[in-house]
C-alpha cells in the first residue's frame, strides 16, 4: 500500500520532471526543433501549444543514430535558460513523468489530448500535427525527451525532505488538503538541513512545491525566503505567498514580528509559509500557532540512498551497505554540500568519500562556533540592544579585531566616549595626557562638528529614538531611518557618516555603488549589492553608508539604451532592498551623492531615501568652527597668540571650547546649519 510519503514524493518528482521537460521544449524551440504558440494569441498566460514542424518529422525517417546526433547538435547550440512561456497546472500529455509514476492515457491522439486538456480549469501543453500522422509527433517528442537533463540534486533532496515532513506530520491527504484550501492558512515546515530554506523558496517560486507559480513576499520584509533577485521566469501568472525564514526569526524583535504576522493572517489574502532549517525550537508565537506543522528529522542513510538512486541510478541496497560499512555521518551536511558531492559520472565510493570529508568539516565548524559562545552551544549572541543575533562569518562583535573589506564593505566600529573626571565637569575640556588625539573635544561626533543643518537635527532625533527603540518604547517603523546627503565634493558627507557612527554608538558599514559594479556581470553585481544589506541585517543595529548612489542610474534619464535592462535591474533591486529595510529592525541607511539630479525619483519616495539634505560649501563662520574642532586642546594657545581685534567668531569658538568639557552634546551650539569636512 502506498504511504502518504510515497504519494507526496511521486507528486513532487513529477513536478520536477515536468519543469525539466518544459525547459527542454523551450531549448528545442530556439533550435528550430519545435514550434510554440500561445493558446490565446497574444496572451502568454493562457499557456503554450507545442507543435512538431515537418522538418523535425523528417528526422524520423533517417537512421536513429543520425537522428539523435542531429538533435544533440542542435540542442548543443541552444542556450540553457529558463522558459519564458509555460502552463500552470497540467502535466504534459503522453509523458511518463517518472519510471514508477503514472503514465498518460493511452490510445489518445494528440488532438484528443489537446481537447481533453482544454476542458480543465487551466491551459495545457500539447503537441499538434496533421491528422495523417497522429503518432509521428509523439514519436519525435519521445526521441527529444531522451535529452532531458538529469534531475537537480537540490530539487530531489528538498522533495524528499518535504515528503517526509508531510508523511510524518499529517494523518492523511484529506487533512492536508483541508488546510491548504484555506486562503489564509499558516504552514510551518521544519527540516534541520543547511540551505533548506533557500532551496525550498526557489522551488516554491518555480511551481515545484505547489501546482502553480508563486510570488514570495516576506512577512517582515527582512528578505525573501529564497533570497532571490526577482522573478527568474517572466510571463507567469503568479499567486502570492507570504513567507518567513526560520533563521531570520531570532534576529527580529518578537513584538514587532508578531505584529506583522498577525496583520498578514487577519488579512487572509494569501497563505503564510514559514520554512525553518534551524535545529533549535522557534519562539512559541510562531512554533505553536500554525494551522499545519510539518517536520522531519533531516538527512539519514535511507534518504541518501533514495537520492542516489534518483540522481545517479545507484541501487539503494548498494548505497546503504556502503554507508553502513564506513559509518557515514550525515550530520552537518547541507543541501549545497550534497549538490557538490553528487555529480554525474561519479561512482558511489567517490561520492561517499566527499560527503565524509564535507561532513567532518561542517561539524568541526559548528563546534568552534559553539565554543565561541562560551559553551552554550546555541550559536547565538546578543548585540548591545540585548536582542538575540544569529552567528555569522561576518558578525561584528565588540572587542573583536575589525574585519577587513569583504565584498566591497568596510567596517568601522564606533569610538567609545572618553572617560571624564570630576574636574572636567567644572567646565574644562577633557584631554587624555597619554593620547590627546582622543580627547572629548576632538572625537568625531555629530554633536561636536560644525553643523549639517537638518542632517544634524535628524541625527540627534534618531539618537533619541534609537534609545527608545532599544527600551521597547518605540517601533522601528515609526522612526526616520533613511537619509540622503547631497552636495559638492569636500562638504563632509563621508565625515558625517563616521560622526553618526560615534554619536549613535553602532557600527558603520561603508560601501559604494562603484564597489557593487566592480564585478561587471549582472548576477555578481546583484549579489554584491544584496550582500551589503544582508550583512547589515545580520549585525543590526548598524548604519549602512552607500556612497556615490547616483551611479546606480536613472530609468528616466533617456540614456544607456543599449544596456537599459541592466541598469533597470539594478535600480529595481535597490528599490526592493530599501523597501525591505523599512521593516527590518535596526538597519539605518545613509546615502551620499554629488549629483542628486541623476538619482532615480523612485529612490527618493516615502519609505526609501525619503529625507534629503543638501550640504553647501562652508562659509566663514563654519570654517572657524572646523578649525576650532581640529585644533582641539591647542585652540587656547592659538587664540592667545592671535593679534588684537580678531574676528568675533574666534571669541565665540573660545566660549564653545570651554563648554565642551561639561557635555559634548552642547558643544558648537552656534554651528547649526553649517557643514564641515576633514
Amino acid at each position: 500500500m502506498e504511504t502518504l510519503t510515497d504519494r507526496i514524493t511521486r507528486y513532487l518528482l513529477a513536478r520536477i520532471r515536468r519543469l525539466a521537460i518544459l525547459d527542454l521544449y523551450e531549448r528545442a524551440a530556439v533550435a528550430g526543433l519545435l514550434e510554440a504558440d500561445f493558446i490565446v494569441a497574444g496572451d502568454e498566460t493562457t499557456g503554450t501549444v507545442w507543435r512538431v514542424p515537418e522538418q523535425s518529422l523528417r528526422l524520423l525517417h533517417a537512421d536513429p543514430v543520425k537522428a539523435q546526433a542531429e538533435i544533440t547538435r542542435r540542442l548543443g547550440k541552444a542556450p540553457h535558460k529558463t522558459t519564458a512561456i509555460d502552463v500552470l497546472i497540467q502535466d504534459l500529455p503522453a509523458e511518463p513523468v517518472h519510471g514508477k509514476l503514472r503514465s498518460a492515457p493511452k490510445g489518445r491522439t494528440d488532438r484528443e489530448n489537446l481537447a481533453a486538456g482544454r476542458l480543465k480549469s487551466g491551459p495545457v501543453v500539447a503537441a499538434q500535427v496533421p491528422e495523417k500522422t497522429p503518432s509521428a509527433s509523439s514519436e519525435f517528442l519521445a526521441l527529444l525527451r531522451e535529452h532531458i537533463a538529469p534531475p537537480s540534486v537540490a530539487h530531489v533532496a528538498v522533495a524528499l525532505l518535504v515528503a517526509r515532513a508531510v508523511g510524518s506530520s499529517v494523518p492523511g491527504l484529506s487533512a492536508l488538503s483541508a488546510v491548504l484550501r484555506n486562503p489564509g492558512a499558516f504552514v510551518l515546515i521544519k527540516a534541520p538541513v543547511g540551505r533548506f530554506e533557500r532551496r525550498f523558496g526557489l522551488m516554491l517560486e518555480d511551481g515545484l512545491i505547489v501546482p502553480y507559480w508563486t510570488k514570495l513576499e516576506d512577512v517582515h520584509r527582512s528578505s525573501p525566503l529564497s533570497d532571490g533577485y526577482g522573478e527568474r521566469r517572466r510571463g507567469k501568472t503568479r499567486k502570492t505567498i507570504k513567507t518567513l525564514a526560520g533563521t531570520d526569526v531570532p534576529k527580529a524583535v518578537e513584538r514587532s514580528l508578531s505584529r506583522f504576522l498577525v496583520d498578514v493572517l487577519l488579512e487572509r489574502s494569501a497563505p503564510v509559509v514559514l520554512a525553518d532549517e534551524t535545529k533549535t525550537a522557534l519562539p512559541p508565537f510562531v512554533s505553536m500557532t500554525p494551522d499545519l506543522l510539518l517536520e522531519c528529522g533531516g538527512l539519514d542513510h535511507e534518504l541518501m540512498a533514495e537520492l542516489l538512486q534518483m540522481c545517479c541510478d545507484i541501487a539503494p541496497k548498494q548505497s546503504l551497505r556502503q554507508m553502513e560499512k564506513i559509518a557515514l555521518d550525515l550530520e552537518g551536511l547541507s543541501i549545497d554540500a550534497l549538490a557538490l558531492a553528487v555529480r554525474p559520472g561519479r561512482g558511489l565510493e567517490h561520492i561517499l568519500s566527499i560527503l565524509e570529508v564535507l561532513g567532518e568539516r561542517a561539524r568541526s565548524s559548528d563546534k568552534s562556533d559553539d565554543d565561541d559562545d562560551d559553551g552554550r552551544g546555541s550559536g547565538r549572541s546578543s548585540d548591545r540592544s540585548g536582542r538575540p543575533k544569529v552567528k555569522s562569518r561576518f558578525l561584528i562583535k565588540d572587542g573583536d579585531d575589525l574585519p577587513k573589506s569583504v565584498d566591497g564593505i568596510d567596517v568601522v566600529q564606533p569610538e567609545k566616549p572618553a572617560e571624564t573626571s570630576g574636574k572636567e565637569s567644572s567646565g574644562s575640556a577633557s584631554v587624555d595626557p597619554a593620547n590627546p588625539e582622543h580627547s572629548r573635544l576632538r572625537q568625531l561626533r555629530v554633536e561636536t562638528l560644525s553643523g549639517y543643518g537638518d542632517a544634524r537635527d535628524w541625527a540627534l532625533d534618531l539618537k533619541t529614538d534609537l534609545q527608545l527603540w532599544r527600551d521597547g518604547g518605540l517601533a522601528w517603523s515609526e522612526m526616520s531611518t533613511k537619509l540622503i546627503l547631497s552636495g559638492p565634493p569636500g562638504t563632509g558627507k563621508t565625515t558625517y557618516a563616521r560622526a553618526l557612527c560615534n554619536s549613535l554608538q553602532v557600527p558603520l558599514l561603508v560601501t559604494s555603488v562603484a564597489s557593487w559594479l566592480e564585478p561587471g556581470y549582472l548576477g555578481d553585481v546583484l549579489k554584491r549589492m544584496s550582500k551589503a544589506f544582508e550583512v547589515a541585517r545580520e549585525n543590526a543595529p548598524v548604519i549602512l553608508f552607500i556612497d556615490e548612489v547616483d551611479n546606480i542610474g536613472n530609468r528616466s534619464a533617456g540614456r544607456r539604451e543599449q544596456h537599459d535592462d541592466y541598469w533597470r535591474s539594478l535600480i529595481n533591486r535597490l528599490l526592493e532592498l530599501l523597501d525591505g529595510t523599512s521593516k527590518t529592525e535596526g538597519v539605518i541607511v545613509v546615502a551620499a551623492t554629488n549629483l542628486p539630479e541623476k538619482i532615480d525619483p523612485a529612490l527618493l519616495r516615502s519609505g526609501r531615501l525619503e529625507k534629503h539634505v543638501a550640504i553647501s560649501m562652508p562659509d566663514m563662520e563654519a570654517l572657524t568652527g572646523i578649525l576650532a574642532h581640529h585644533l582641539g586642546a591647542d585652540l587656547a594657545g592659538v587664540l592667545a597668540s592671535a593679534p588684537s581685534g580678531s574676528p568675533k567668531t574666534i571669541e565665540t569658538a573660545r566660549q564653545n571650547q570651554a563648554y565642551a568639557g561639561s557635555d559634548a552634546d552642547v558643544i558648537d551650539q552656534y554651528n547649526r546649519g553649517v557643514s564641515q569636512d576633514v
